[in-house]
């Protein structure tokens, strides 16, 4: 042995020593171990309610140092207007119902100023108003033009009564010429007239809109009805449900408006950032509740039928329950706070701290049957593997920590937590396992067949040849399935989407001038933001780039003579006052039988007239007659109620004679353009939908070649997926080479260190190529599966091996080290222990947060991996590397 062998193994006589006298000393004083461990429990359970706080925020899960994270940080001290905001998309089937209810959700939205500020509909801000016939193309504004002039008449007789009386005088007049033109064609205003009117005959009035009957066809989407109200909420960062308030008060006001009858047929739905983050947090606290009741459950359901003995499974159970506690307040210790993956803490806890209460456990009733006092057999449990325990407890910190030196605060959050977790598990399975074990003094529980254990042990024995044969072929297999694995890490892809919030928000993005795709960067001032966005239109992947200077109107040397020609011919009719006050009672009835005698009329003296207008004319006809008397204020509310809003657009559109400068721009607009400091931005849309990642991707690099510092979702989503990338294979990396030096100064041989790593490698390839095969990608949260699947897996190998080197001390023989290997408690522990971590890890693949479910379902697939690895192809390959090591040993020459 050489002098560093002798060192090593001193080193590692006087560690089992140590763990030895701890075990014996927990055993001896068990009623001094359990109060102080209670005793400390409690007080960790009271630290951690107090100080441990929660973080939804997916870009705080990267490193503030990365340039990205410094260009947001940059933009949003710019304009702070982009910071937490909650979104109200309000749509409806006129522009005209769009702007009356999002202007009374706002207010209604304004009385809760204790959880709302800064509302606001920015489609209603008077600079639009007065000059939103200015922006319009110049095209479209001379057919407006056109249009208008040919209903002169029609919109006076309006102007003079904007009420049921002036619609029967209107239908009089274009009833009776047809040919002189109308706001609209006649057929396309009886239709919708019809339309409002049988609205009001249900009782769920729809007002006409008299706004879309002078648009172009084409400008009357879904799209240009579509209104936004937005908020900033008042935010109590000291509680979980931190937006909650602000989201909830916002559906209060929503309810309160569709009970009017200005909500009546509108939509109204909530997205933005603060709905997005708090229904996400929502969903992973309950779904991380959920699996941790569930993963208690299905573990005690598990450690019985593993250990068949009900005071042993108390007594994990107990101990597990108070190094909870104990490992929550050492993360408000240590970390102080929970996100979006660490959450899940409490099922890692459950699922790995009882693997050392299994091995221990299942040790503890070996020795019982081997004839040992419980006293005794609970010291010699810990004895025997103690060891093995913190082996697995430092290879399990070492993947856990892995992410610690990469950009990835997330998982490195995530992975402190839980190495100081695996910490807990280690000590109190050391010392308040054992000493609750001498307490309530277990039996050994009902033993399974031995034949059955012989059976498997003899057909691993017998055919390990075959096993790593298939094994290899699986392994090629698998490295040819490797291209599938890709990487998502689009928040949003990770929410339910069946949740108000993210089906909005994705609703939203199909719509490239509504889409919260764009991207913005920050500019020295208002020359250079125009400079960049003259580079930035030509680009493939630009849907269009808006600056300050979007919000003064184009070609206006153009359409400033359109307006004085409208103006000059429509202004006389328009500026006529109202000759009519409001009618009463009789004066509704009294115009609706007019109208009904014009239509009458019509029907009969222009038997020869257009199908197409006779039809609109029945239609309308047919849905007066199914109003009541008491509903004709609501039926003149719904069918001219539009009109004077249209009329003074109008008329205010029309008074326009100078040119609109940046000055007559309102502060409301130019502060979310130009900052206090004179720096501007310039927003850059898609051309389509990019809520794929790779087309995501695509967008980000085209404008980040152009502008280094751009910003936005894309950017962000983007370059998160690179430094996660990066921070997976970074981590990857550390842990094998963590690992490998770890094992060979431990086991003091390659051959031991390979052994134990092996299976490891052939569960992480069979996981890679399952997640590649199923298209489930990785993402946020489960990218830390592959240096999980070596941090926790590695526990099974290297007892498996460590019990095998026990034998070969032992001197087993050729033949049957297979059979006396897989016949031990060890294979039993190993199957019991990672049954209970897979099955507490499956718990997840429940929660609706995708993320949370990928990370159970690839965590649950890796560990079940790692069961078939380390006790078929682990003891496959132990066998022939036994034959082998003796087949070169030299014969002992005979006496």
């Amino acid at each position: 042995m050489t002098e560093r062998q002798g060192v090593l193994g001193r080193m590692a006589d006087l560690g089992r020593s140590m763990i030895g006298g701890l075990g014996a000393l927990s055993c001896r004083r068990p009623r001094v171990t359990l109060a102080v461990g209670v005793l400390l429990s409690v007080l960790a359970g009271w630290y951690s309610a107090d100080n441990l706080t929660m973080s939804t925020s997916t870009a705080d899960m990267i490193s503030p140092d990365t340039a990205f994270r410094q260009h947001t940080e940059e933009y949003r001290q710019a304009f702070p207007f982009a910071d937490d905001q909650i979104v109200v998309v309000v749509d409806s089937p006129s522009p005209d119902q769009s702007d009356a209810a999002a202007v009374r959700l706002a207010e209604r939205m304004s009385a809760r100023s204790d959880v709302l500020s800064a509302v606001e509909v920015p489609s209603a801000d008077p600079y639009f108003r007065q000059y939103g016939l200015l922006f319009l193309d110049t095209e479209k504004l001379q057919d407006l033009a056109t249009r208008l002039a040919g209903a002169q008449a029609a919109l006076g007789a309006l102007n003079a009564a904007p009420n049921l009386q002036g619609l029967a005088d209107l239908l009089d007049l274009i009833l009776t010429h047809t040919d002189e033109g109308s706001p609209a064609t006649p057929a396309n205003l009886l239709d919708r007239l019809a339309v409002s009117t049988a609205t009001v005959a249900d009782g769920r009035p729809v007002p006409l809109s008299w706004t879309g009957l002078v648009q172009a066809a084409e400008e009357e989407d879904r799209a240009a009805n579509r209104r936004f109200v937005l908020a900033r909420p008042i935010l109590d960062n000291s509680s979980f449900g931190r937006g909650r308030p602000a989201v909830t008060a916002v559906h209060e006001a929503i309810g309160a408006v569709m009970a009017e009858p200005v909500g009546q047929g509108v939509e109204m739905r909530v997205t933005g950032a603060v709905p997005l983050r708090q229904t996400e947090l929502d969903t992973v606290a309950n779904s991380a509740g959920l699996a941790t009741i569930l993963s208690f459950i299905l573990v005690s359901a598990v450690l019985i039928a593993g250990m068949r003995s009900g005071r042993l499974i108390a007594c994990i159970m107990v101990v597990l329950l108070l190094g909870l506690t104990l490992s929550a307040g050492a993360a408000a210790l240590t970390v102080g706070r929970l996100n979006l993956i660490s959450v899940t803490c409490a099922v890692m806890f459950f699922g790995l701290g009882d693997d050392y209460g299994g091995h221990l456990g299942l040790r503890y009733q070996e020795e019982l049957r081997r004839g040992l006092p419980p006293l005794a057999a609970a010291i010699e449990a810990v004895r025997a593997v103690g060891p093995a325990l913190v082996l697995s407890t430092l290879c399990a910190i070492i993947g856990f920590l892995s992410f610690v030196p990469t950009a990835y605060l997330g998982l490195a959050e995530f992975g402190i937590i839980s190495a100081v977790g695996m910490v807990v598990a280690l000590l109190i399975s050391l010392t308040l396992l054992p000493a609750l074990i001498v307490l309530l003094r277990p039996g050994p529980g009902v033993p399974a067949p031995e034949r059955e254990d012989r059976g498997f042990a003899g057909w691993v024995t017998r055919h390990h040849r075959a096993i790593l044969a298939l094994a290899g072929a699986s392994a090629v297999l698998s490295m040819a399935a490797l291209p599938l694995v890709r990487l998502d890490v689009n928040p949003l892809n990770l929410q339910d989407e069946r949740t108000e919030a993210v089906a909005t928000y994705r609703d939203l993005a199909t719509t490239p001038r509504t889409s919260p795709y764009s991207v913005n960067v920050l500019t020295p001032d208002l020359a250079a933001a125009q400079a960049l966005a003259d580079r930035l239109r030509p680009l493939p992947e630009s849907g269009g780039v808006r600056t300050f200077a979007s919000f003064i109107p184009k070609d206006q040397e153009a359409k400033l003579p359109i307006l004085a020609d409208m103006s000059l011919l429509l202004g006389p009719s328009l500026a006529a006052p109202a000759t009519s006050a409001a009618l009463d009672q009789g004066g509704l009835e009294r115009a609706f039988a007019m109208l009904k005698t014009v239509l009458g009329g019509y029907r009969t003296d222009k038997r020869d007239g257009p199908p197409e207008l006779r039809a609109a004319v029945q239609r309308f006809d047919g849905a007066l007659a199914r109003i009541r008397p008491g509903q004709l204020a609501t039926l003149d509310a719904a069918l001219t109620g539009g009109v004077p809003p249209l009329l003074n657009r109008l008329r205010e559109g029309m008074a326009v004679e100078q040119p609109v400068t940046a000055a007559d721009v309102p502060d409301s607009l130019r502060v979310r353009w130009i900052a206090e400091d004179g720096r501007a931005r310039v927003e850059v849309l898609p051309t389509h939908d990019i809520s794929d990642s790779r087309e995501m991707a695509d967008f980000a690099d085209a404008v980040l070649a152009v502008a280094p510092n751009a910003t936005g979702a894309p950017v962000t989503v983007t370059e998160a997926a690179r430094v996660v990338g990066s921070a997976f294979l970074e981590a990857t990396a550390l842990t094998l080479v963590l690992m490998v030096l770890l094992l060979v100064a431990v086991q003091r041989s390659v051959t031991g260190m390979v052994l134990i790593l092996a299976p490891l490698v052939l569960a992480a390839l069979w996981t890679m190529a399952t997640a590649g095969l199923l298209d489930i990608p990785f993402n946020f949260a489960n990218v830390i599966v592959i240096p999980l699947l070596f941090a926790l897996g590695v526990s099974s190998s290297i007892h498996m091996v460590s019990r095998g080197q026990d034998l070969v001390r032992e001197g087993a023989s050729d033949s049957a080290f297979g059979i006396e290997l897989l016949v031990t408690s060890t294979p039993r522990a190993v199957l019991v222990s990672t049954l209970t971590t897979s099955t507490a890890f499956a718990t997840l693949a429940l929660s609706n947060h995708r993320g949370l479910s990928s990370m159970g379902v690839l965590l649950a697939v890796s560990i079940t991996y790692t069961v078939i690895s380390s006790l078929v192809v682990l003891p496959a390959l132990m066998i022939l590397w036994h034959r082998w090591r003796l087949r070169r040993r030299p014969a002992v020459p005979a006496r």
